[in-house]
């Protein structure tokens, strides 16, 4: 009875060994890729939420401000805590807060939001800028950026 797994001249076969090392050594490096793309892509969409959670969060807090001089103070200090806290480091310089005169009827920013009233709108942007962790393939930075607005109560 001659052994199933001798070769032609009755030698053992080491080919297929060889063949699947090749096969590795060349879909391995398209295999990391791949994940490394999908980690990178889980990682900005983290920090994308993290940027629109900091936004509606930094609305809210100035929404409900009882001194309307300081909103942008509030929406400023508020966005860059919450965004802080989703592992994303924003400056205050990172957003921007403007008031709408929008219980007139008309949608015109206001000069400062100390002449804001009840009814009018407060606009709170935050921007932040993502780095890759491999920019050679999927890109240097991308900017995230969130923009809500509120109604003042």
């Amino acid at each position: 009875m001659a052994n199933s797994k001798a070769g032609f001249n009755g030698r053992r076969s080491h080919r297929k060994r060889g063949q699947s090392l090749v096969e590795f050594a060349l879909v391995f490096p398209i295999f990391m890729m791949v994940l490394s793309g999908i980690m990178d892509f889980g990682f900005m969409l983290y920090s994308r939420m993290s940027v629109i959670n900091a936004s509606r969060e930094a609305a809210h807090a100035a929404i409900l401000a009882t001194d309307y001089g300081i909103i942008p103070t509030i929406a400023s200090g508020t966005a860059v805590s919450v965004a802080s806290q989703g592992g994303v480091g924003i400056s205050s310089g990172s957003v921007s807060t403007t008031c709408l005169a929008t219980s007139t009827g008309s949608n015109t920013p206001l000069g400062s939001c100390g002449a804001a009233q009840p009814g009018d709108s407060v606009v709170v942007t935050v921007s932040y800028t993502y780095h890759s962790f491999f920019p050679l393939f999927f890109g240097a930075t991308f900017n995230l950026s969130s923009t809500t607005q509120m109604v003042i109560e």
